[in-house]
């Protein structure tokens, strides 16, 4: 039970950064939106028990990240979106290229920390390339499917035209990850696709009441 109410906790409390950086202006929001990426990269290598299911640390960043593009979308446009995706993007290929170059020092006799970074920094070849791929894949989509649902149904508030293009993008996401980097190395494939997007569905779900009421706070601010 305390990993369900520490995850429900970060849904909660990424939401109310996202739409408070989004106070901020727009280099800010893009810079959460690219932290978040870069944590949700990093934090996935860790397992938990999830009532019972075993899944990984990471999807509370994944949907904060797409939630800071859907606010991006509807305050500075689809150009601003489609640019934090790249700036994003960018950033992962740098940090993938830099912590490589940073397994290469060469640990003095005192060091005690190479073991941990060689396991957190040293993903598969496999694993990494999907992980990019997927990542620029899924977002694009959730930009451009927020952007036709906006427009489509504009009476209806941005905060579920957001939960509906996540919930889509994400299931793209979570499909694309698993073949691309998971097929044929890791059994019942289908099972994890459900399992993990099943999760991913729980995290959205969290964020629209904390975004509704962020959202009233930061009006009355």
């Amino acid at each position: 039970m305390q990993n369900v109410l520490l995850f429900l906790g970060s849904c909660g409390l990424i939401a109310a950064f996202a739409w408070y950086f989004s106070k901020l202006g727009q280099n800010a929001l893009t810079a959460l939106v690219a932290i978040l990426s870069l944590l949700a990269n990093l934090f996935v290598l860790k397992q938990i028990d999830f009532m019972g299911l075993n899944a990984t640390a990471s999807d509370a960043f994944t949907i904060g990240s797409l939630l800071g593009l859907n606010l991006l979308q509807e305050k500075y446009g689809k150009t601003a979106a489609t640019s934090a995706i790249w700036t994003s993007f960018a950033g992962l290929v740098f940090f993938a290229l830099m912590s490589q170059i940073h397994l290469l020092y060469q640990p003095s006799i005192y060091d005690q920390s190479q073991a941990s970074y060689q396991f957190l920094l040293s993903p598969a070849p496999r694993i990494l390339i999907a992980s990019l791929l997927t990542f620029l894949i899924a977002d694009q989509c959730d930009v451009k499917l927020y952007a036709f649902l906006r427009a489509k149904y504009p009476q209806i508030s941005m905060i579920f035209i957001s939960a509906i293009s996540m919930s889509c993008s994400q299931l793209l996401d979570t499909v694309l990850f698993s073949l691309l980097g998971l097929y044929g190395v890791v059994q019942a494939i289908v099972e994890i696709i459900v399992v993990s997007y099943g999760i991913k569905l729980l995290a959205i779900a969290n964020t629209i009441p904390w975004s509704f009421m962020t959202r009233r706070l930061l009006a009355n601010d």
